[in-house]
């Protein structure tokens, strides 16, 4: 349930900063058309699968169960990151370095617990691929973004890179959800 009230949030913040952020910069209308064309990406990156049809078995309560879990422990470590990085703001500790580093070890702890997953079933596992992908593209993004001279994304889309990802896998899980019986 709180995946589905923060999804519109998440998508609605996300487009919103982005148009803000190309708006305050537009100065001609050469810009103007790369801001179209920045938005065109974003909503490509955004864009999710249609979802697969699995067989029922035996194992689905468990993988559910699992994936589940692994969603209530990302959630939790990315707020304890969040409050880490909002006190280390207030307190004057934060360095471009250490917010890089800390949210760039969030994405490495995301892509461990995922490793980690014993999933048995094929939907499981192809939800768990699609989560990994997800937090795969955030390292390159995160990686590129340190490596370039004034540690800004090239392309505003790359914020949100392969984002459709883990809304496809959101949707999956909620469609497999459903599908179970009810006990």
């Amino acid at each position: 349930m709180t995946q589905k009230i923060f999804r519109p949030i998440l998508i609605s913040g996300l487009l919103f900063s982005l148009i803000l952020t190309t708006a305050c910069t537009s100065k001609n209308d050469a810009q103007e058309n790369h801001v179209s064309e920045s938005e065109h990406e974003v909503m490509d990156q955004l864009k999710t699968r249609p979802i697969q049809n699995f067989p029922n078995t035996a194992n689905d309560a468990h993988d559910i169960a699992v994936l589940e879990k692994y969603q209530q422990t990302f959630t939790e470590n990315n707020n304890a990151l969040e409050a880490d990085l909002k006190k280390r703001s207030l307190d004057g500790n934060l360095t471009a370095e250490i917010d890089h580093q800390l949210k760039r070890d969030g994405i490495e702890s995301a892509l461990n617990m995922l490793k980690e997953l014993d999933l048995k079933t094929e939907q499981g596992r192809y939800i768990q691929g699609l989560y990994y992908q997800y937090w795969e593209n955030q390292t390159k993004v995160y990686d590129d973004k340190k490596q370039s001279t004034d540690a800004e994304l090239k392309n505003p889309s790359d914020a949100v890179k392969g984002m459709g990802d883990m809304l496809t896998a959101d949707d999956q899980l909620e469609h497999w959800k459903g599908t179970q019986p009810k006990s």
